[in-house]
């Protein structure tokens, strides 16, 4: 790392006064006692669910009864009473695997002995409906036994319990005894993580074979196809050497592998942690959690990317395997490697990772090292990280050591820290949302950002921003395609944020030299041509050849044509621009307010005059077809809305490009009102038959874009499946 950040670190570390100061900080962090376990607020959700429960309301008792079992403390009865009450409102919402699991939590956790009977019924039920019957006939014995020991229940009621356990068990012998096919759905989860084209690189961990990495004093390490790589390869499955959940996605995503989950099992000491499995908890405590439990999240969400600079050195293993690799890398010197990553301990690829510490402006590389410095304490005085110190100093004579591993480990958060800056990654999720006023033909997809991780052998990849290729996640795995037919010998670039296809060229540029310390010579920032592409998309039109006004002239009321050069006024056209703004304005207050035929009225009016002044790419030409196509689809003339919709497809293929995601989405919302536009005509009429083919057409585009992007795992892509066989039903 920097010279100057290490003595930075060293001489604030050991520093008496700004120790004090920022141990002030961490305790107030950890005054906030929210993490804590509480079985009377475990108590209160739990009766809450039971009266969603009775209501049959089954998601929402499911999520009062998660809050229950989140709060109940470890082998507490209220825990076990949440699990098995979660477990009745999971069977109900056919979650017969998380049913399973909390059956099984809820015995660990001593639920008590009198009620076995009904979780071991509640899970052979489980087990019938999966079809797995010699388990269902061991639960149901075990519901016998249990049952039998039941002391405080009228001999009526247990003489119907044992009736109906009879007639169950004689019903699951049967199924046993001929055989019944067993559902493959017995717990293990069928991967979607794709398999990389030309198989795995044995001297490039995570890396398709099909590539080298390379290095010029120029370029630096870089990436480069070894052989012909065709759009839609996959050239990178990579699981990240570390991740952190944002702190909005803690209800959401697990933990430690990132898996969205239906109901969560919480951390053993605090609130705060949620899994989607015992295993993910297991391991998030072996490997870090331990360190950051106890109100550390607190503090910890306060830092940003630098949370995830400590759980680097934390996953990295104790700290004899921490010295004993930075010893090993002293003595190895920066000599380059014939092999880059190891997926059994990738520690090393994460550590040479760039941190430009020495290029920081004095005030970033300050922030950094103060905040390396707090979490260094942090870890000193409020966790044992430090217990296995062959000294066994206290904190304050540990710091005391100019040359102790507690300096050692500061300096390397900070590395990491300061690499994260540049080489972090956004693992992001597809989110779509339905209006409640509004129906199903109208929605909206938005990418989320679940975490952000590190990504050592992707990370290896120069910038463009044209790349050629796309990135995709599948809860923590990184997947990387080419989105372009890539040559031989052809440099493989991804695209650090700035798109040209989303941000203007001074806008890239800063952000690449602010964030990254390299100024971009890729084709979009070099050719004269492509530096203005963002501006077509708000150009007024030309009237000679219906191209972009783009460039002024010496006349502030000339704009002249990027295409044909042509110079023309634009009074005129910014008068209709104005106007059509305020028929666009009412249309809104008219659709709001649920007025639809007066909104098409005003929409229709504002699209006559854009299409007079606005270059027919222009946003606000885009989003008033948009509107009129919402308008004609809630009016239910879906005809129409096609139509609409159509004219919006070209104006998004030149902003985003034919394969972009966008592209896909206005795909997915045209196959939609095309069904329905279907569905209003005569079934094997020729009207119908065209409409279905054009459908048919449309869906097929939308799913090889889809495939492009995503997997299966993706609900894009799942949608669009299921249309492609919603019109084949339609046509038999």
């Amino acid at each position: 790392m920097g010279k100057s950040g290490y003595l930075l670190l060293t001489n604030l570390i050991l520093n008496i006064c700004f120790r004090e100061k920022l141990l002030e900080w961490i305790k107030y962090t950890q005054s906030n006692t929210e993490w804590m376990k509480s079985a009377s607020m475990a108590s209160k959700f739990r009766v809450q669910g039971n009266e969603k429960f009775k209501k049959c309301d089954d998601a929402g008792s499911l999520a009062f009864y998660t809050k229950s079992v989140v709060n109940a403390p470890r082998d507490s009865e209220e825990l076990s009473l949440a699990l098995a009450n979660r477990s009745a409102a999971l069977f109900h919402l056919g979650a017969y695997q998380e049913c399973l699991r909390d059956i099984a939590l809820a015995l660990q956790s001593g639920y008590p002995t009198s009620l076995h009977y009904k979780l071991y019924l509640r899970r052979s039920q489980c087990l019938s409906i999966l079809n797995r019957h010699k388990e269902e006939v061991e639960a149901l014995q075990s519901a016998q036994k249990c049952l039998e020991l039941t002391r405080n229940m009228s001999l009526s009621k247990k003489s119907s319990i044992e009736r109906d356990i009879e007639l169950a068990l004689s019903e699951a012998s049967s199924q046993l005894s001929i055989g019944s096919i067993q559902s493959a759905s017995d717990g293990s989860e069928v991967s979607c993580i794709p398999v990389l084209t030309y198989g795995e690189n044995q001297r490039f961990a995570y890396a398709s074979a099909a590539l080298d990495l390379r290095y010029t004093e120029e370029q630096g390490r870089h990436v480069v196809a070894n052989r012909d790589v065709k759009m839609g390869d996959t050239l990178f499955v990579e699981r990240p050497y570390a991740f952190v959940v944002l702190p909005d996605q803690y209800r959401a995503h697990c933990h430690n592998c990132c898996a969205s989950y239906t109901a969560p099992v919480p951390c053993w000491e605090c609130t705060l942690a949620l899994y989607c499995s015992e295993a993910c908890r297991q391991e998030s405590w072996d490997l870090y959690h331990q360190w950051e439990c106890h109100g550390g999240l607190e503090l910890l969400h306060s830092i940003g990317i630098a949370h995830l600079g400590l759980r680097v050195v934390l996953k990295s293993g104790s700290l004899p395997t921490l010295k004993d690799f930075f010893t090993k890398l002293q003595e190895s010197g920066s000599q380059l490697q014939d092999t880059y990553g190891d997926k059994q301990y990738n520690y090393k690829a994460v550590y040479q990772l760039v941190s430009h510490l020495d290029d920081m402006k004095l005030e970033d590389l300050f922030q950094y090292t103060m905040t390396a410095c707090m979490l260094t304490l942090y870890l000193c005085h409020y966790t044992d990280y430090f217990k296995v110190e062959e000294n066994s100093l206290s904190p304050d004579e540990l710091l005391q050591d100019r040359k102790s591993v507690v300096c050692l480990v500061g300096a390397m958060i900070l590395r990491h820290i300061a690499q994260l800056v540049c080489n972090g990654h956004a693992i992001t999720k597809l989110d779509r949302t339905f209006p409640e006023n509004e129906n199903k033909e109208v929605w909206t997809e938005r990418q989320v950002r679940i975490a952000t991780a590190i990504y050592p052998s992707a990370s290896m990849m120069n910038h463009s921003c044209d790349p050629n290729i796309i990135n995709s996640f599948y809860n923590q795995y990184l997947i990387v395609r080419a989105c372009k037919d890539i040559s031989k010998g052809e440099e493989v670039f991804n695209c650090y944020g700035p798109h040209f296809r989303h941000m203007g060229s001074q806008e890239r540029q800063e952000a690449l030299r602010s964030q990254y310390f390299f100024i971009c010579t890729c084709r979009p920032c070099s050719l004269s041509g492509q530096q203005d592409f963002q501006e077509r998309f708000s150009a007024l039109l030309c009237p000679k050849c219906s191209g972009p006004l783009l460039e002024g002239s010496e006349s502030s009321r000339h704009m002249t044509c990027s295409d044909c050069g042509h110079s023309a006024s634009i009074s005129g056209l910014i008068e209709n621009a104005f106007q059509a703004h305020a028929l666009f304005n009412e249309g809104v207050v008219a659709l709001d307010t649920g007025d639809i035929k007066q909104a098409l009225k005003k929409f229709e009016a504002c699209w006559y005059l854009r299409q007079q002044c606005l270059y027919r790419s222009h946003k606000d030409l885009t989003t008033c077809v948009d509107q009129l196509a919402k308008c004609y689809s809630m009016l239910g003339d879906y005809g129409r809305s096609v139509e609409c919709l159509l004219l919006i497809l070209p104006a998004v293929e030149e902003q985003f490009g034919s394969n972009s995601i966008e592209v896909a989405n206005e795909l997915q919302k045209l196959s939609d009102v095309m069904i329905c536009d279907i569905s209003d005509h005569s079934l094997g009429s020729a009207a119908y038959l065209e409409k279905h083919k054009k459908a048919t057409e449309c869906v097929q585009r939308a799913k090889r874009i889809f495939e492009l992007h995503y997997g299966i795992w993706n609900t894009g892509l799942q949608d669009i499946l299921y249309k492609e066989g919603q019109l084949e039903q339609m046509v038999m």
